[in-house]
């Protein structure tokens, strides 16, 4: 088979490559009022999640729908994380500069704390996308989820901070590595899901 014909494997190889980087464009053109950041990213994690499912509605008309649904939830989701990553921070950051004794007791506690808070994080797009629930229900399945898929929030976890050095070192990658990243995340969540949703139905 010609691998060069309209059907052949380069094609599909390039086809999928120009999706994820038209995925990545829409992101950061939706992201750059900064206050959409939450429902921007929530899209392209729609958009991935029909990808994992086997679908493929347009790109941007799908991205655009899901958007504007996860329009105010996002808002308040991304006022909440904020607000408690600014509290979680200057908490970590006054109690590492407090004296000797005070600092051992408190500062353990709030790292623990923070790394919770991070692993909630992995799992709190996914889940707004593959689940219908209130804002309170999304922080508590997302929580609910890290603590109970450790593996996954770890993994999540060095995805991102290899993601991090690579936009480092390559600055040009932002511009193509956010909806991989999107893809990757949901995939390992969504093998969680189903483990989970597996263990109910028995």
């Amino acid at each position: 088979m010609n691998v060069f014909n309209i059907d052949g494997r380069f094609y599909r190889i390039l086809d999928k490559i120009t999706d994820f980087l038209l995925l990545n464009l829409l992101w950061i053109i939706f992201c750059l009022p900064i206050v959409t950041i939450f429902p921007s990213t929530a899209a392209m994690f729609g958009v991935v999640r029909s990808w994992v499912r086997k679908d493929e509605p347009s790109i941007t008309k799908h991205f655009y729908t899901l958007f504007k649904d996860n329009f105010k939830q996002g808002i308040l989701i991304e006022i909440a994380w904020f607000f408690m990553a600014a509290i979680v921070t200057f908490n970590i950051f006054v109690s590492f500069h407090m004296g000797d004794t005070l600092k051992y007791i408190i500062f353990p506690p709030l790292i623990f704390i923070g790394i919770l808070f991070v692993f909630t994080s992995i799992f709190l797009f996914p889940i707004m996308v593959h689940y219908k629930t209130s804002w309170l229900g999304l922080i508590k399945n997302a929580f609910f989820f890290s603590i109970s898929q450790p593996v996954t929030s770890l993994l999540g976890i060095l995805i991102i901070g290899i993601s991090g050095v690579l936009i480092f070192f390559i600055p040009i990658s932002f511009f193509a590595i956010a909806s991989l990243i999107a893809y990757i995340l949901y995939y390992l969540c969504n093998k969680a899901f189903q483990k989970v949703e597996t263990i109910k139905s028995k």
